[in-house]
């Protein structure tokens, strides 16, 4: 056999196989007669090898490329010699993320193989774009292919998140309070409050959630509601929800416009499910490119090169997630070994859309129950009185191409409604929805909305027109309504220019209308800051009313630091108005950012309106709650001020923990038993937070996998060894507050001069404490790391003997020195050792 012109993997293979091949055999085998299988004369030991059964490694190889360097493995071939004719007995694939694809024909031949034998060319022919072919001298076997055997290697467009990981009962309640005064100008307040809970508890994919208000609260006007009070499960792929809930909260696929106010009893089935995530950052029409070898992709628009991608052989779908949203033409070029071997044009195709999207699969939901409806007044003194009624309906949504679609129907109190809505991009620049409405009591619906870009890239214009006619039944009032606007960017056309946004609406059955017009542009920026100007105009008619015309101008100063300032002046009402207003951010701390403004009327006749105006603001972000202190007087001389503060709580067992926060209903808790001064950070997913004190509470969101690593905060001088747990996975579903115990050593560098109890310096000795061991200088000095619920120095001598100190670390952080301390237990150290000697404890 030849070795020449095998690349090294192979001939590592053929040496490690021939090495078990020739190791002597019986005698029996060793007399066996020398046999020839194709071109190649085989060995005694070899032959018996053979009909013994032995592994191969199966490489695919494209028809028409020299040498083997661009095959790749995919499985394992195991052959064996049966009287005389050599066989293929089984062929086990390997699935590797890279690995060129086969077709379905082909593959499912190949899996499919079972005792096949190899004809005298030692090949096996599967269809007239495969055949497997045996090399002996290098012992691999091929799989020959055409590129029309090649299947493609799609990007998943959908994923299961998979089970809970935490699998006891846990849960999260996220609050919201608000308390609100407002001081009259005859002296006399009213004050108002309220307090928002909502609470989901979930044993792993199981949860319940509770969502309810209180207001009015310490008043005789208290009163309480629930909107929501409901078990969920949400898992592969499909959701089944049951309880009691409100109109806003009826989740559906499609719209549902008619449905009045009130309360819905009931449950709803489908697979519109979050446990199922769609990755909508692809391009809806794959972008494909077939390499012969192992090679790279460059993907361009009009002369910018946007991704630069490697692959392996095969036809491979691109990675679009980073291409910009719309729709355009990109140049994909394929390189290999250098050369542009191929270059074609192909259509991306990605539009935002939220949920499911343009792409998704067809999404379904059966829903219904008994629909208790709350007193409806309308238009004038049309009244309607509170209602019972049966609710069913069934919503679907889907994608055709670019275009996505929703659709609902539904019956309640003898009314049969459909709803549809349709989004289609007409070009890379022009996009239309359109909604409509339906129903049985001669109501309907037609809302049309088109937003384009224009030539340039540089502006955007959109058109809202929206039409409703309701009839006897449903519980909703007619409209007419049309709007139009548009943002124009004049930078690019002169850099010294700004953006003007401008906006017309008319609501024709009420007869009213307005238009507004606003003006943005920067006029500095600099070392010293940033300087802008802004300016804008509105004026609303009513009735066949003139409501004036309002006008702002101001300039705003934006300054290193986070503060900011702006003076301007105003007109309305018939009076100017001067305007002042400072801003003040900080990164740290619990308030985050106070503000003021100021306003004088300085022309014109207020009339009753005061003549100064003005108010001040504190936003707050502390450990269990943020939210924001107003304090407001007004031209017409009320005098407002409210509070809001919002935080959560998450709880497993017996551990409870609160957080400012409220990002979602799903949590993690930090057990780290920091002192109050200690601070870690935990990098979530990529995001860093920052943890304080022994235990912490990050609000997530739910149906998501997040990746915890446990690290030193930037913002600390403390340094921490995290023993345990400092990498974590977790899957997380409503309800679900997973618990994070890790064993933490505050370390703290220690350094000074260690004394016998008679004042002589431990030179040269080695000392240990709870986490390792030095050795002093000549001086006795040293420098270590000690972990402060370890604050224990030893020193061993003699017989077993040894001293101790004991250092006074609790207030200590990063580094420290602690000057002269004494090892208690040692009377002198030049009597622990022999004269001349170092001590070598």
């Amino acid at each position: 056999m030849h070795l020449k012109g095998l690349n090294p993997g192979l001939k590592s293979l053929l040496a490690s196989s021939m090495v078990s091949l020739l190791f002597p055999l019986s005698a029996a085998a060793e007399t066996d007669k020398v046999q020839q299988i194709g071109s190649v004369i085989i060995p005694p030991a070899f032959g018996q090898a053979l009909r013994d059964g032995m592994s191969v490694p199966l490489f695919i190889h494209l028809e028409g490329s020299t040498g083997t360097q661009d095959d790749q493995r995919i499985g394992n071939a195991w052959i064996w010699l049966d009287k005389g004719i050599l066989r293929v007995r089984q062929i086990q694939l390997e699935e590797k993320e890279d690995n060129a694809t086969l077709s379905e024909q082909p593959r499912n031949q190949l899996i499919a193989l079972s005792d096949e034998a190899f004809n005298k060319d030692l090949q096996i022919t599967l269809e007239d774009n495969a055949h497997l072919k045996l090399s002996l001298r290098q012992l691999l076997l091929q799989l020959v292919v055409k590129r029309e055997a090649l299947g493609t290697l799609l990007r998943p467009r959908s994923e299961d998140i998979g089970a809970s990981s935490v699998d006891h009962l846990s849960s999260t309640l996220k609050y919201n309070l608000g308390i609100y005064n407002n001081q009259m100008r005859d002296g006399d307040n009213n004050t108002s409050s309220y307090l928002s809970l909502n609470s989901v508890t979930a044993l792993r994919e199981h949860h319940v959630a509770l969502d309810g208000s209180l207001y009015g609260i310490g008043t005789s006007n208290q009163d309480s509601e629930i909107y929501k009070a409901m078990y969920e499960r949400d898992f592969a792929g499909h959701r089944f929800a049951g309880g009691m809930l409100d109109t806003w909260n009826l989740q559906s696929l499609g719209p549902m416009t008619a449905i009045s106010a009130g309360k819905i009893y009931g449950l709803s089935w489908g697979n519109y499910a979050n446990s199922t995530v769609f990755d909508g950052t692809q391009s809806v029409t794959p972008v494909i490119a077939f390499l012969p070898a192992a090679g790279e992709v460059h993907i361009t628009r009009e002369g910018r090169l946007l991704s630069v991608q490697n692959f392996m052989m095969g036809n491979h779908e691109v990675d679009t997630r980073g291409l910009p949203y719309g729709i355009y033409d990109v140049e994909v070029e394929v390189i290999v070994n250098s050369k542009v071997i191929s270059k074609r044009t192909q259509r991306v195709n990605k539009l935002f859309r939220q949920g499911h999207g343009a792409g998704a699969p067809l999404a379904w939901q059966i829903w219904g129950g008994s629909f208790h409806m709350d007193q409806w007044s309308g238009d004038g003194n049309e009244t309607l009185p509170a209602k019972d009624s049966w609710l069913i309906g069934v919503s679907a949504s889907g994608s055709i191409n670019a275009s996505s679609w929703a659709a609902t129907g539904y019956s309640y109190d003898n009314n049969v409604v459909g709803e549809t809505r349709i989004t289609l991009p007409l070009s890379e620049s022009i996009s239309v929805n359109m909604q409509n409405m339906l129903a049985s009591d001669s109501s309907w619906s037609a809302i049309g909305s088109l937003s384009a870009t224009l030539p340039g890239g540089f502006s955007t214009v959109w058109v809202n027109q929206e039409k409703t006619q309701i009839g006897n039944e449903l519980r909703r009032s007619s409209a007419d309504n049309r709007a139009i606007g548009g943002s124009l960017n004049f930078s690019p056309l002169w850099s010294k220019l700004g953006t003007l946004s401008v906006s017309y609406n008319d609501d024709r059955r009420n007869n009213s209308h307005y238009y507004t017009g606003d003006y943005y542009q920067s006029l500095y920026t600099g070392k010293w800051g940033s300087l802008g100007m802004r300016a804008g105009v509105q004026r609303f008619n009513n009735s066949d009313s003139d409501g004036g015309l309002d006008k702002y101008i101001a300039f705003d100063f934006t300054l290193p630091l986070g503060n900011w300032f702006s003076a301007g002046m105003s007109h309305k009402k018939g009076y100017t108005l001067a305007n002042l207003a400072v801003r003040k951010q900080f990164e740290e701390g619990s308030i985050r950012t106070i503000g003021a403004n100021v306003s004088r009327a300085i022309s014109g006749d207020t009339g009753d309106d005061k003549t100064l105006s003005g108010g001040a603001y504190a936003q707050f972000d502390t450990r269990y709650s943020s939210g924001t202190l107003n304090v407001n007087s007004g031209t017409d001389g009320y005098v407002n001020t409210n509070l809001t503060a919002n935080g959560s709580i998450g709880w497993q067992g017996t551990n409870i923990a609160a957080s400012g926060r409220t990002d979602g209903d799903a949590g993690i808790i930090f057990n780290t038993g920091l002192e109050d001064t200690g601070k870690l950070s935990a990098r979530v997913n990529g995001r860093t937070f920052q943890l304080s004190g022994k235990r912490n509470y990050l609000p997530l969101s739910a149906y998501n996998r997040y990746e915890i690593e446990l690290q030193n905060s930037k913002n600390s001088i403390d340094s921490f060894d995290i023993v345990t747990d400092r990498k974590s996975h977790f899957t997380l579903y409503p309800g679900n507050v997973a618990v994070i115990t890790p064993e933490v050593k505050q370390m703290v560098t220690v350094s000074g001069r260690i004394r016998a109890e008679d004042g002589t310096l431990l030179a040269n000795a080695q000392i240990k404490n709870h986490i390792g061991r030095t050795r002093t200088d000549d001086n006795g000095e040293f420098i270590m790391d000690i972990d402060k619920k370890h604050p224990t120095i030893d020193f061993s001598y003699g017989k077993n003997q040894s001293c101790e100190v004991v250092l006074e670390l609790s207030q200590a952080r990063g580094a420290v020195w602690v000057g002269d301390v004494v090892c208690s237990g040692l009377a002198s150290y030049a009597n622990s050792r022999p004269n001349g000697e170092n001590n070598e404890s």
